[in-house]
C-alpha cells in the first residue's frame, strides 16, 4: 500500500485509525470498504512532518462513496533529538487542532462571529514514535498552496492578515472564559519543542551555519560592511536571543496572545473565485502555536513571505487590515480592544529583530527550488559541520542565479533593519 521512500511512515497508517476518522468524519453507521495512500506533496512543501494523504471507500445508506483525508505523519527520522522534538510538536499540534480549536469556534459561534478558518482534524494519536493526525483534506474544496517562491502580493495578505488578527482575539475570548484564565495552563501548552539541551544545539548550530552563510552572500557588497560586522558579533548569542523572544514569561497583556507561530506562505491555503481572486484562507500547520506578543507572528510572516516593495508600500495598510480584525472579535465578544494601532506599530517595531532572525533562516528556505531544500535530518558534530558548509554552498549557489530573488530579498529586509536601528 506505500509507495517508494517515506515507508515507515506509511507503516504509521492503519485500518483501525482509517476507520476512526470516517467515523468521526460520516458518522459511525458509515463502513469502511477499502483505503489508499496517496502522496501528494514535493520536496520543501513540508520539513517538521511527512504529509501524505488516504483516499478512502467506504458505505453509508447503502450507496458506496468516496472521501480523502491529510494525514500528516511521525517522519521516523534516525536523529534523537528531532524525534524528542517530534513528540512535543504533534502533542501541541493535536491539541491545537482537538480541543483549542474547537473551543475557540464555541465561543466565535455563541458571540456570532465566523470559526476560525482551519482544517477539522478527524483522528489524533500520540504514540510515542508513531504520531498521526488524519485531518480534513481541503483540497476538494478548493484551496491550495501559494507558489511559495512569489511573494505573497496585497490580495492575499488581506485575508491571512485578517484570520491571524481573529485567532489572537479569539485566544483571549476564550482564555477569559477557562476557569483558571490561563490558556497555556489549561491545554498544557508550557513545553515548547526546543525546549531540550539537544535540540537548542543542533538548531543554534544551524543558526550560526545561516548567518554565517548570510554574511558570505554580503561581504561582495561594501554597503553592507556593518551589517557583516554586526552579524559576527551576534551569531553566537542569536539562539538565546531568538528563545528569550519565544518564551512566554517574557511578555504580559496587553500583547499576549496565542500565535500561530509559523505564519509563513507554506502553511497557508488559499481557495479563489472564477476570476482568480483569492477569497479565502486557512490556516494549516499548528505546530507551534504559542502565547506571546502578536507582534512576532507579524514579523514572521512580514519578512519570510513578501518581496520587499509589496511589504513596505502597504505595511500601514496591513497593521489596519489586523487591528481591524482584532478589534471586531474584541467588541463583538464583548471586550475592549487592549490596545491602539499605533500602539501596536510600536510593537511590531520593537520585535523586528525577531522578524530579521526569522527572514534569514527562512528566505533561502522559501525562495529553494528541490535541489536545495534542506535535510534536517543532522546525527552528530561531524554531520552538522558538513550541513553547514553545504548551506553555505547551497546559499551562495542561490544568490548567483539568473532568476534573482535571494539577494533583493535579503537586502530589501537588511535594509528595514538598518533604517529602524535593528541592525547598529
Amino acid at each position: 500500500m506505500a509507495a517508494d521512500g517515506h515507508v515507515e511512515s506509511h507503516k504509521l497508517l492503519t485500518e483501525d485509525k482509517i476507520k476512526s476518522a470516517l467515523e468521526s468524519d460520516r458518522g459511525t453507521e458509515a463502513e469502511l470498504l477499502s483505503w489508499t495512500i496517496k502522496d501528494f506533496t514535493k520536496k520543501g512543501d513540508n520539513y517538521a512532518c511527512f504529509v501524505t494523504s488516504v483516499e478512502v471507500q467506504y458505505r453509508l445508506g447503502g450507496k458506496e462513496r468516496t472521501t480523502s483525508y491529510v494525514a500528516k505523519l511521525n517522519p521516523c527520522r534516525t536523529n534523537e533529538a528531532l524525534n524528542e522534538m517530534m513528540g512535543k510538536i504533534f502533542y501541541r499540534e493535536g491539541t491545537v487542532f482537538t480541543k483549542v480549536i474547537p473551543a475557540m469556534n464555541e465561543i466565535l459561534t455563541q458571540k456570532g462571529c465566523p470559526p476560525i478558518a482551519a482544517a477539522k482534524c478527524f483522528f489524533c494519536s500520540l504514540e510515542k514514535g508513531a504520531e498521526t493526525l488524519l485531518l480534513e483534506d481541503l483540497r476538494p474544496r478548493g484551496f491550495k498552496m501559494w507558489d511559495r517562491r512569489r511573494g505573497i502580493d496585497v490580495a492575499h495578505a488581506r485575508l491571512v492578515l485578517q484570520e491571524i488578527g481573529r485567532l489572537h482575539a479569539a485566544s483571549l475570548l476564550l482564555e477569559a472564559d477557562l476557569p483558571d484564565k490561563n490558556i497555556l495552563h489549561t491545554y498544557d501548552l508550557y513545553d515548547f519543542f526546543m525546549s531540550s539541551e539537544s535540540t537548542k544545539k543542533m538548531f543554534g548550530a544551524m543558526v550560526v551555519g545561516q548567518l554565517d552563510a548570510t554574511a558570505r552572500i554580503l561581504e561582495k557588497f561594501p554597503k553592507y560592511e556593518r551589517v557583516c560586522q554586526w552579524l559576527e558579533k551576534i551569531k553566537h548569542t542569536s539562539m538565546d536571543t531568538f528563545l528569550e523572544m519565544l518564551d512566554p514569561a517574557n511578555y504580559k497583556p496587553p500583547f499576549f496572545v496565542l500565535n500561530h507561530g509559523d505564519c509563513w506562505n507554506n502553511n497557508l491555503l488559499f481557495r479563489y473565485d472564477e476570476s482568480g481572486s483569492p477569497v479565502q484562507v486557512m490556516l494549516v500547520d499548528l505546530q507551534v502555536v504559542r502565547k506571546v506578543s502578536p507582534a512576532l507572528d507579524l514579523n514572521y510572516f512580514f519578512y519570510s513571505s513578501f518581496n520587499g516593495p509589496e511589504r513596505r508600500q502597504n505595511l500601514e495598510e496591513f497593521f489596519k487590515v489586523y487591528h481591524d480584525a482584532f478589534s471586531y472579535v474584541m467588541i463583538t465578544g464583548g471586550f475592549e480592544q487592549p490596545f491602539t494601532l499605533d500602539q501596536l506599530r510600536d510593537e511590531f517595531r520593537n520585535k523586528m529583530l525577531f522578524g530579521c532572525i526569522s527572514g534569514m533562516m527562512l528566505i533561502p528556505i522559501v525562495l529553494s527550488e528541490d535541489e536545495d531544500v534542506p535535510d534536517f535530518d543532522v546525527k552528530s558534530d561531524a554531520e552538522m559541520e558538513e550541513y553547514v558548509q553545504e548551506r553555505h554552498k547551497v546559499l551562495l549557489k542561490m544568490s548567483q542565479r539568473e532568476d534573482g530573488l535571494l539577494k533583493p530579498r535579503l537586502f530589501d529586509m537588511l535594509d528595514e533593519m538598518i533604517e529602524f536601528g535593528i541592525i547598529s
